[in-house]
């Protein structure tokens, strides 16, 4: 009698599914950069920590000034209000992202989202192409439209051009890499045709652009100007990631090139057994990477569920497809 061997649990004692992965999906943290209160002692603790645990790549948000709770409507809570206290102190994006890459020599870096409209695009263009040569070519630059209407005010910009302007940068700034020809006449940004860009990546560590947004011109604005779509779905809400899943399908079906998938999964907090359902639910759509984002930050929790994860994605990956 030929004993069977037994399934082997990931960390965490988690269960796993029969579900066979088209492929294992690297595994990104977004970093609590205005959940909690950093410093650059903590902040190096959180990335050796995940770095240990298996983590792939790191993402910071953006914002360059906080408003009183309740003076501005968030469109991404049930309440209105956002979910982080305005008094926190937030590092800056692209620098915190140079701290990481420093940090760790192997985890990938990336910003989710840079609100871009708010940005003047030679500026960008200069600081990712500055990051993506000084890391290797482990930078992604990962944009958005962004929401906060006074927030783009108070630095100088309207918010009701900022599609239009966003389209704009994305050119310009590809454009300015060598990339590409403009794709189209900027009105919003005086750019002489002779200005050098400088430095320029290199074809080898060239910033993928990721582009993120749930609304059709989000969509077209993949298309047309991005290496990809940066997704966000609910993690506890099966729907949300069935329905962020069939949206990167659509897309790729309408690209001409190869478009890159990461699915950013919010969590109220480190929780192993949504993060596994969440990143069941991915399986058949071939996200290139599923990344979470808790709103209530916990570093061994978060450390215990990237190792569950990776060991989930392993085991079930390079199980043979008879099995079960």
């Amino acid at each position: 009698m030929v004993r069977r061997r037994r399934r082997r649990r990931p960390a965490g004692g988690v269960r796993m599914s029969r579900a066979v992965l088209n492929r294992h999906p690297e595994l990104g943290i977004a970093l609590p950069t205005n959940r909690v209160h950093l410093t650059s002692a903590r902040l190096g603790r959180i990335v050796k920590a995940l770095e240990e645990a298996g983590c792939t790549s790191l993402w910071v948000n953006d914002h360059l000034a906080a408003f009183p709770v309740g003076s501005e409507n968030y469109p991404y809570s049930a309440t209105g209000d956002i979910t982080w206290d305005p008094e926190l102190p937030q590092y800056e994006a692209l620098t915190t992202c140079g701290f990481l890459a420093n940090t760790s020599d192997r985890m990938k870096v990336g910003t989710s989202v840079l609100v871009l409209p708010q940005r003047h695009p030679v500026a960008v263009a200069q600081a990712a192409a500055t990051l993506a040569d000084l890391t290797e070519g482990r930078f992604r630059l990962g944009v958005g439209a962004g929401w906060s209407r006074r927030e783009m005010t108070l630095l100088g910009w309207d918010p009701a051009t900022r599609g239009a302007r966003m389209d704009e940068e994305l050119d310009i700034i590809r454009t300015g890499w060598g990339q590409r020809r403009r794709l189209a006449r900027w009105v919003h940004y005086d750019i002489p045709p002779d200005v050098i860009f400088r430095p320029r990546p290199t074809p080898a560590t060239v910033p993928p652009v990721l582009v993120g947004g749930t609304s059709a011109a989000a969509h077209q604005r993949v298309l047309k100007f991005g290496d990809g779509w940066l997704a966000v779905a609910r993690g506890d809400d099966p729907a949300s990631l069935a329905q962020a899943g069939a949206v990167l399908t659509r897309l790729r079906d309408r690209s001409e090139r190869p478009l890159t998938g990461v699915l950013k999964v919010a969590l109220p907090h480190p929780d192993e057994r949504w993060a596994v359902r969440a990143l069941e639910e991915t399986v058949g759509h071939d996200w290139d990477e599923v990344t979470f984002e808790f709103d209530e930050w916990r570093l061994d929790e978060t450390c215990s569920l990237v190792s569950a994860c990776n060991a989930l994605g392993r085991t079930v990956h390079d199980a043979p497809s008879h099995v079960g």
